[in-house]
This record gives structure tokens, sequence and C-alpha cells, in this order.
């Protein structure tokens, strides 16, 4: 009988073994599952403001748990580049809907 995924290591007695080992089993995509689920929810917890507060807070939010998510070595360069020029189009798309209101 085979087993379907390899058995975790005997003394893993640490969150960070845990989510290293389930990074593994899932290809890596865990990290990026993280990151889309928080943005998500941040954005959904905070649309009760203005659409374009709440995409400046998700996006914000988002930034922090990719960079944090990064030295964990949950998620590889690509995803934080990619993290990073999501959050600098919303930035500016931020700007330019008040440039539009002020004029």
């Amino acid at each position: 009988m085979s087993v379907p995924f390899p058995y975790p290591p005997e003394n893993m007695t640490s969150v960070f073994d845990l989510m290293s080992h389930a990074n593994t089993l899932t290809d890596g995509f865990l990290g990026t599952g993280i990151l889309i689920v928080v943005a998500v929810i941040s954005f959904i917890a905070t649309k009760m403001f203005s659409t374009d507060k709440a995409l400046g807070f998700a996006g914000f939010l988002s930034l922090m748990v990719a960079i944090l998510l990064r030295f964990m070595n949950l998620i590889n360069d690509m995803v934080l580049y990619i993290t990073i020029v999501l959050v600098a189009g919303v930035f500016i798309w931020i700007y330019s809907m008040r440039e539009q209101e002020t004029v």
C-alpha cells in the first residue's frame, strides 16, 4: 500500500514546521492561498466604507502579509512582486480617483 503524501517529520514542534510541511504537500500553493484569502476577506470586511478605502486597506494588508509569508519562505519572489505591482496599481487608482473628485 502506497502512501499518497509523505509523512511529516518526527519532531514537528513548531507552527513554522507545520506550515512548511503543509506548503510542501500543496506544492507551494499554501502561501498563495493564504494571501488570496486575506486579501478577499479584508476587502469584504471593510466594504462598509467606500470601495477605494476598502481596496486600499486590503491592498496594504495583503502586502504586509506577503512580506511576512516571503520571510517564512511560503511564497516565492514572483508572488511578492505581483503583490507589490497590484498594490501600487491600487494606490495609483485611488490617487487618480481622488484627483478627479477635486477637479
